[in-house]
């Protein structure tokens, strides 16, 4: 009997939890089966799209690295801008819409389109890219904006000092908007750390920077004539 009052105690006992609990049970099964059904279908979007971006990409390759002395028909380029502002447009995070915008700002400076260069550049920095992209951003946009004759703005956009990777453009990149203001003392400066900065084994590079280097060399004082000179 104490038996059989014990298993109607622990029934009764059952209910009651279930009474308070059992709601709260069946609602957390439920989050966590639609939060993990909801996830496994957002890894998929984001895989399918991630895919569908590298797909576009390709395409985007293909016609813009174009054979050598190949030139891009007006088709090509319209193509190639298509393509270009679907990847930014699907997401302006990734990779992808980053380096085609990169495409769009080369096509537009190739054209003389300058304007249109700094848009897509600044669009970049504005995705907030990560380090090196920034840099790389940063760097393009500087000699749009000399090109501009905008000194200033180009000088601001080489601070504060970047990774190792891009030290020697950058100082290259100071060193030729301050010759272009006339500073040529900082220009030589800026150019000799381009040179430090860059391995020896770039052959074509390291003697461009020498160039740049010498081009600006301060000429030593001429020394004096001896007296005796003078007096003959």
């Amino acid at each position: 009997m104490s038996v059989h009052l014990s298993e109607e105690e622990q029934l009764e006992v059952l209910k009651r939890w279930w009474k308070d609990y059992g709601r709260t049970v069946i609602i957390t099964v439920l989050v966590a089966v639609v939060g993990y059904f909801g996830y496994t279908t957002w890894q998929d979007q984001k895989r399918q799209k991630a895919e569908k971006a590298s797909e576009v990409y390709e395409q985007l390759l293909k016609l813009a690295n174009a054979e050598p002395g190949k030139v891009l028909t007006d088709s090509d380029k319209a193509t190639i801008t298509h393509l270009a502002g679907e990847l930014k447009d699907g997401n302006s995070e990734s990779m992808y819409a980053h380096s085609a915008a990169f495409f769009l700002a080369k096509l537009a400076v190739e054209d003389n389109k300058l304007d249109v260069a700094v848009t897509e550049l600044k669009w970049v920095l504005s995705a907030k890219p990560e380090a090196a992209t920034e840099q790389l951003a940063r760097l393009r946009l500087a000699r749009v904006l000399t090109a501009q004759k905008a000194y200033d703005d180009a000088l601001a956009q080489l601070s504060p000092e970047p990774a190792a990777a891009f030290a020697s453009e950058y100082a290259e990149a100071r060193g030729d908007i301050l010759k272009l203001q006339g500073d040529l003392d900082a220009a030589r400066t800026a150019f000799e750390k381009a040179l430090a900065a860059t391995d020896p084994q770039q052959q074509e590079r390291y003697m461009l920077l020498q160039m740049k280097v010498n081009d600006l060399k301060v000429e030593g004082p001429v020394p004096a004539a001896p007296a005796e000179e003078k007096a003959q």
